[in-house]
């Protein structure tokens, strides 16, 4: 009786304990959504859509969805993540191409990236003369609208004439620049023949920078702003290959211009390119012009691809796939932090399992360049949030940056 009595009393108390464990077992966390926009603009008319695909940082596939151009999207998925690897696909309708982009580790929220965008403000043109009068003695003359164009240039005598170049309508300005005088002239365009008094023509001030030893084919471009952040205002204002000097690498008109964009570039006794950007009220007088790359390219192949940075890390680093197979004509585009650098491409397009790619050959693609970018006052994240943001991008653009970049392998 007794030991019927004990069992009895071990039963219930186990049978109490399993209750209160299942009373006490915590409810499932829901697992978190992630909301998020996009858009994707193009000028295609004939293109129907394009694929968005979001992976984790293994690669694991999130959401894989066709979407329509020129259209805000709000999408959502499940995730606890902050960061995607983000990687669109479209087909170019004029040659059946496949243009794809991968950005690795990124917030997409937001998002408004484009593939050949239309203007957003159409302009009007028109062919026009414009007569200089008391042109001086020389044979080198640089001219430009602000609708970059072809033309007609003669001299007879003290007169240049310049026929056929397209200026903007209704109003335009024309910049002539005499680089064996350093003498320049702005003139406002109102109708389709104008003269104009060269006389009247200001001083230039020239610029010669320090470069790094055994560098090559260095060049400049300049280009200003008649109104400081205006990108629609903008005129070109020198470029070194159409006037090249021993004496000066550029040359620059002190009035009218309100910000300038420069652009340097060379290439380094290591075989990689150079390209510096500058934006500001004033030309600089010297630039942070790099002697060699702050990368180098270990592993370049399909399956398995590896990058080396110097300490002068870039912000960005791009590698640039492509095949010149038959079957697929693409260019892919891989996007990345130099800490995530290091990937195996192949694996990566394979496992996104792309709806357009299906059926494809996915082995053809081969490296064909590879770019690091550095941009100052940026990180990798902050930098593309403003890009994607076309309205951030444009009140807090980058002022200045540095690519490097090899076609070689």
């Amino acid at each position: 009786m007794k030991t019927k009595l004990l069992a009895s009393l071990f039963f219930t108390c186990t049978l109490l304990s399993c209750n209160s464990d299942k009373e006490t077992d915590p409810a499932p966390v829901p697992a978190k959504t992630f909301n998020f926009s996009f858009r994707y603009d193009t000028s295609l008319e004939e293109a129907k859509d394009y694929e968005l695909i979001l992976s984790d940082k293994g690669g694991k596939v999130l959401l894989d969805t066709l979407l329509a151009f020129n259209v805000n999207h709000n999408l959502s998925l499940k995730s606890e993540d902050t960061k995607y690897n983000l990687t669109t696909l479209l087909i170019d309708p004029i040659d059946n191409s496949y243009w794809i982009q991968t950005y690795l580790q990124v917030n997409p929220d937001k998002w408004r990236v484009a593939y050949l965008p239309s203007s957003e403000t159409p302009v009007v043109k028109e062919k026009a003369d414009i007569t200089y009068t008391n042109f001086p003695s020389a044979r080198d003359f640089y001219f430009q609208s602000r609708s970059l164009n072809s033309y007609r240039g003669s001299i007879t005598g003290n007169t240049l004439t310049i026929n056929e170049f397209t200026r903007l309508v209704p109003t335009d300005l024309a910049y002539l620049l005499v680089p064996s005088h350093g003498k320049y002239l702005f003139t406002e365009i109102t109708s389709n023949q104008t003269t104009a008094d060269f006389s009247k023509a200001g001083n230039t001030e020239k610029r010669k920078f320090n470069k790094p030893a055994n560098i090559s084919s260095f060049a400049t471009f300049l280009t200003g702003y008649t109104k400081a952040g205006d990108r629609t205002s903008s005129i070109n204002l020198y470029w070194s290959p159409f006037i090249p000097s021993e004496e000066y690498d550029l040359q620059f008109p002190l009035t009218v211009i309100e910000e300038f964009y420069l652009n340097v570039s060379y290439k380094d006794a290591g075989g990689y390119s150079h390209s510096y950007s500058y934006i500001g009220r004033e030309v600089p007088t010297e630039l942070d012009l790099s002697p060699v790359s702050n990368f180098t390219i270990t592993k370049s192949g399909f399956e398995d691809f590896g990058v080396t940075f110097t300490n002068d890390k870039p912000t960005i680093f791009n590698s640039l796939w492509g095949t010149e197979d038959a079957s697929i004509e693409a260019r892919w585009g891989i996007f990345s932090s130099p800490d995530e650098a290091n990937y195996k491409p192949k694996a990566f397009l394979e496992g996104l399992k792309s709806k357009k790619l299906a059926g494809k050959d996915l082995s053809v693609f081969k490296l064909l360049t590879g770019t690091s970018r550095k941009v100052n006052n940026y990180s990798y994240s902050e930098y593309y949030d403003l890009w994607a943001n076309s309205k951030l991008f444009k009140e807090n653009e980058t002022r200045q940056e540095k690519s490097i970049y090899k076609t070689s392998f």
